[in-house]
């Protein structure tokens, strides 16, 4: 019997969100803080929609770490893996927003606690209690941190136990691109489940046609590749099956997090559906899509990451109004 449905595992830090969009940061006065970093924001987004979650990582022994870790607890999340590093710092993230709602990023302390990890951090036990677990992509910047990901992934997949991973690319963060691709495709080559999006999946399969990187980055060991287009919508492939689920058009406030409630409803359909992803027919990939889709839309329409994430009723309700208005494939 699992006790969680997701385990997520990696980075949780602060986003000190520009006020003044449009505006480059130099300029900015006004900032929002919100908690942040992508595997956090998954574990919320799942927590809200019903799921049981709980979030393995670290955070410095300062006020940003206990904001984390109470606003976590609020959210539902287990924070008993949830360490307390007294030597290094939480990480903050500066996020400026453009006119359209894109964002850019500038992290402050260059060696953070969500990067400072031993194996010691994790527990193997602990993480077999979950149906999936959820990688993040930032503490991978540090060369210790990826033999130790690399073993619990081979250990959880030996386990039987879904791995889920989101390079969550970053460019200031890297050394340069090709050591960012180096490293990001071996993990996203072991994990079961992977999501990019359009920029990652060019990054990590070094071509521009969409047939072929749909082709290279499924693995030996995926059993889903979704890949998120933006407005466009997403891509969902098994090996069996390939269902293109177009975008929900809303107005765009700031795109803060919303790769991360894609995510959150993407493994929140593979729970429900209580199947393998690689078993998933196109029914079933189509529904899966669409609450992922309605999730990253409604997320754009609002500032902060995880502070706007919904409940599962109400992206049913916003999935139900959209095929009603404009007549959208059940």
């Amino acid at each position: 019997m699992k006790t969680y449905d997701v385990i997520c595992l990696g980075e949780a830090l602060v986003d000190l969100i520009s006020q003044a969009p449009g505006k480059d940061l130099a300029d900015v006065k006004l900032f929002k803080k919100f908690a942040g970093g992508a595997p956090a924001n998954v574990a919320v987004g799942l927590a809200h929609l019903g799921c049981q979650v709980a979030f393995n990582g670290k955070v410095g022994d300062d006020s940003f770490g206990r904001f984390l870790k109470n606003f976590l607890n609020r959210n539902g999340v287990n924070t008993e893996l949830l360490l307390n590093d007294p030597v290094h710092r939480t990480r903050l993230a500066f996020v400026e927003i453009a006119d359209n709602g894109e964002r850019a990023f500038e992290f402050a302390e260059k060696h953070p606690a969500d990067s400072a990890l031993k194996a010691g951090d994790f527990s193997l036990e602990f993480l077999k209690r979950a149906e999936i677990v959820h990688f993040g992509s930032l503490p991978l910047t540090v060369p210790t941190n990826r033999k130790l990901f690399n073993q619990l992934i081979n250990q959880l997949n030996h386990e039987k136990v879904l791995t889920s991973f989101d390079p969550n690319y970053r460019p200031a963060l890297w050394k340069t691109p090709r050591i960012a691709k180096m490293v990001l495709e071996t993990i996203a080559s072991q994990c079961r489940i992977l999501k990019v999006n359009l920029e990652e999946a060019r990054l990590l399969s070094g071509t521009e046609c969409i047939e072929e990187l749909l082709s290279k980055l499924f693995y030996s060991n995926t059993l889903l590749l979704a890949i998120t287009l933006g407005k466009d919508g997403c891509i969902l492939k098994n090996r069996q099956r390939r269902v293109e689920i177009p975008s929900f058009k809303v107005k765009v406030a700031d795109t803060t997090g919303c790769g991360d409630a894609f995510t959150a409803g993407l493994l929140m359909g593979l729970i429900k559906s209580g199947r393998s992803p690689g078993e998933l027919d196109e029914s079933e990939l189509l529904k899966i899509g669409q609450q992922a889709n309605a999730m990253a839309a409604l997320t754009a329409t609002r500032f902060g990451a995880t502070e706007t994430l919904l409940k599962y009723h109400e992206i049913d309700m916003f999935i139900k109004s959209q095929i009603r208005k404009r007549g959208i494939k059940k």
